[in-house]
């Protein structure tokens, strides 16, 4: 078995050894588990990174865990098939950079916290659960690593039961996440009850331009559940409460990764690597693009009118969620194309932009809330003079989400403007509306911060080391992925975005691997 086998593994491993083991270490020394934790985080991200080189320098990789090969046998045929390519590589790497990031964050954020052994478990079953489905190549496995994220996020988003708030949004979030859920479920069933196997890239090659009527509902089962997780307008409604109630480090976590890896990856997924070609592509990318452009305009238009901080941070989120489904849809309706694969590479350039600009920008919110003990922006005027390297990292962030160069956020906005508009000018116009309200929303927020200081605003001051230097990290990871767009671009999200688009390479893994 060679090094990369060995090592695979690990990804799901170590965050599952970590959770279990938390406990225990907690009954003998709280600085003892937080070491762990930061170890388990850091390793797994370790891990991450050397799947991703492995993936960028020698292609495609497929892991069977179980059986000896990915079809199972007669008389042994429980197995697990990974199977890894650029895109999801790409997306594993970025959970667990951003997921280290929100736990060395915690360290200090959560002190004033109690029931801390339940969270720091529950925040790696979180990250357990993201990386399982963006490294799973079956169907059933995907799921089972969904309901492990979705359970673990629902926790967190009630962590602080002592207010109603949480409790309201945890309900809220998992009413809707099991509704979600119940869709995704009844079309995996649908589909393995007509090609009678779970693994994706075999669903793909049985299907082969064949679609039938069963396949064709379960598609759309699949997209609205999966809609619904990735907070698209018109069902958006659980993330504008959920982000707020959740601790500041989860909500980094939900923003960021969550909605991205059980919404968007596993819809651009099942869109690209199942159906592919066999779907009509055209029409299909146009409902996923009506979504987006209600999704970029709705979100970012109800950012503008927010006075509570994390409110506003969440839906500027359903707003940029818009954006990424906008180069998705594009992708599908331009199939194949130049135009397609760039918008495509913009969605998921944006979706790891997102996930660092969002992370940011909710750790930020969070050191403000536990310097004042309030999200309501009426009472923040002045905050830049007492917490200056907060307020600069804001400022850092907020021109990032908004498109400024020389920020990571121009680089990926502007290859989903170009695409949007030689696509059809009318949806690339209205993407720069959406980035219009987005403007609006931050320069409100820049603007209350450098206001005159108030009573309450004159007594902060910038947070400890342990909430600082992720604040930091992110702040200098936006800057440096601004200032090499397009080799980025050239190196990365457009080899991410090809691997997605081919399906037939997608398929020939799996069979090269099961020989």
């Amino acid at each position: 078995m060679s090094t990369i086998h060995t090592v695979l593994p690990l990804i799901v491993v170590l965050p599952l050894l970590g959770a279990f083991s938390s406990p225990i270490l907690d009954l003998i020394s709280r600085k003892l588990k937080e070491a762990w934790i930061l170890a388990i985080s850091a390793g797994t991200l370790g891990v991450t990174g050397y799947v991703f080189y492995y993936v960028f320098k020698n292609g495609p990789l497929l892991y069977t865990m179980g059986a000896t090969n990915p079809f199972g046998h007669a008389n042994f045929p429980i197995r697990i098939v990974w199977e890894i390519d650029m895109f999801n590589a790409l997306m594993a790497l970025t959970v667990a950079f951003v997921s280290l990031m929100a736990i060395i964050y915690s360290v200090e954020y959560m002190k004033r916290d109690t029931g801390l052994e339940k969270y720091y478990p529950l925040i790696l079953i979180l990250e357990l659960g993201m990386l399982g489905i963006v490294v799973t190549g079956d169907l059933f496995n995907f799921y089972v690593f969904l309901e492990i994220m979705s359970i673990a996020s629902y926790a967190l988003v009630a962590f602080r039961n002592d207010t109603w708030e949480g409790i309201e949004a945890g309900v809220k979030y998992m009413m809707v996440g099991a509704l979600a859920s119940s869709f995704i479920l009844l079309g995996i069933a649908l589909l393995y009850g007509q090609y009678g196997t779970l693994t994706m890239a075999y669903i793909a090659y049985k299907m082969a331009g064949h679609m039938t009527t069963t396949a064709k509902v379960a598609l759309a089962l699949l997209m609205a559940g999966l809609l619904f997780k990735s907070g698209s307008v018109p069902v958006h409604m659980w993330l504008a409460d959920a982000h707020p109630a959740a601790p500041s480090s989860v909500s980094a976590m939900l923003s960021g990764l969550v909605i991205k890896a059980g919404g968007i990856y596993i819809l651009a997924r099942i869109l690209f690597s199942i159906y592919g070609p066999s779907i009509n592509v055209r029409t299909v990318g146009w409902i996923v693009i009506i979504f987006a452009c209600l999704t970029l305009i709705v979100g970012n238009a109800m950012a503008v009118v927010q006075t509570d901080m994390k409110r506003l941070l969440a839906y500027s989120s359903v707003g940029q969620m818009g954006y990424i489904l906008l180069g998705v849809g594009i992708g599908l309706a331009a199939y194949g194309s130049n135009v397609g694969n760039l918008a495509l590479a913009g969605a998921i350039y944006h979706t790891v932009n997102h996930a660092l600009m969002k992370a940011l920008l909710f750790l930020i919110a969070g050191a403000v809330i536990h310097a004042l003990g309030t999200r309501n922006l009426n009472d923040l005027s002045g905050i830049a003079k007492t917490m200056p390297v907060t307020s600069f990292a804001f400022i850092i962030g907020a021109a990032a989400i908004i498109g400024m160069p020389p920020l990571n956020g121009f680089a990926s906005k502007w290859i989903l403007y170009e695409s949007s508009a030689l696509f059809n000018p009318v949806i690339g116009a209205i993407a720069i509306i959406g980035t219009a309200f987005c403007t609006a929303a931050y320069v409100r927020v820049i603007y209350t911060f450098f206001g005159r200081p108030n009573s309450l605003t004159m007594k902060a001051k910038d947070p400890g080391k342990s909430m600082l230097i992720p604040i930091i990290i992110l702040t200098v990871a936006i800057i440096v992925m601004g200032l090499f767009p397009w080799t980025i671009n050239k190196d990365f999200m457009l080899p991410a975005a090809k691997a997605l688009v081919n399906q037939m390479g997608y398929i020939h893994t799996l069979f090269a691997g099961g020989v």
